[in-house]
C-alpha cells in the first residue's frame, strides 16, 4: 500500500521566511535544500518528483516534510547533539588563561607545550595540546589583553602562544 504524504499548507510568514532561504547568498546548504523540499511540497508536488528535482532520496524528502508538517519551521533546524564532554571546567578554563596571560617564571614567553606541562601539574591529570590550544583560542581575548602587562600583550600580538 503506497504512503500518503503529509499535505503541506504554508501560511505567509512561513513560504516568505522559506523563500528567502532560498533565495538568500549565506544560506547553509541543507537549509537551502529542506526549505526547497518544503516549498515543493506546499505546491503539491510529490516526494518521488521532489527527490528526482533536487537529487535527493524519497527518504530524505520524506523525513523533511513530515519534520516540518510536525514542527514547523523549528522542524528544519538540526536536532542538538551530545558531542564530548567537556574536559575542563569554566573555572579551569579561566586559569589556564589567566596562566597564559601571566609573566611566566624562567622562561621567556609561554608556549603551547609549557602552558600544557603547566596544566598536567596544576590539575593533576592528561592534559593534551590540542584541548590547551583550543581554550585559548576561545578565550575571548579583548578581555584578556586589557589586563595583561605590556611585555605578555606583545607576545600575544606576535602569536607566542
Amino acid at each position: 500500500m503506497p504512503r500518503i504524504a503529509v499535505k503541506i499548507i504554508l501560511s505567509d510568514k512561513e513560504k516568505s521566511l522559506l523563500k528567502k532561504n532560498i533565495s538568500g547568498q549565506r544560506v547553509e546548504k541543507r537549509m537551502y535544500l529542506r526549505s526547497k523540499i518544503i516549498l515543493l511540497s506546499a505546491e503539491g508536488k510529490e516526494c518521488i518528483e521532489i527527490a528526482k528535482m533536487l537529487g535527493i532520496s524519497e527518504k530524505t524528502c520524506r523525513k523533511w516534510r513530515n519534520r516540518f508538517a510536525k514542527q514547523r519551521m523549528d522542524g528544519l533546524n538540526d536536532l542538538q547533539r551530545t558531542g564530548a564532554p567537556e574536559l575542563f571546567t569554566e573555572e579551569e578554563k579561566m586559569q589556564i588563561i589567566q596562566k597564559s596571560c601571566s609573566a611566566p617564571v624562567m622562561l621567556e614567553n609561554w608556549t603551547l607545550a609549557n602552558i600544557t606541562q603547566w596544566a598536567r601539574e596544576f590539575f593533576s591529570r592528561e592534559v593534551s595540546i590540542e584541548s590547551i590550544r583550543q581554550i585559548l583560542k576561545t578565550a575571548d581575548k579583548s578581555t584578556i589583553i586589557s589586563d595583561m602587562p605590556d611585555n605578555v600583550v606583545y607576545m600575544k600580538k606576535k602569536k607566542a602562544i
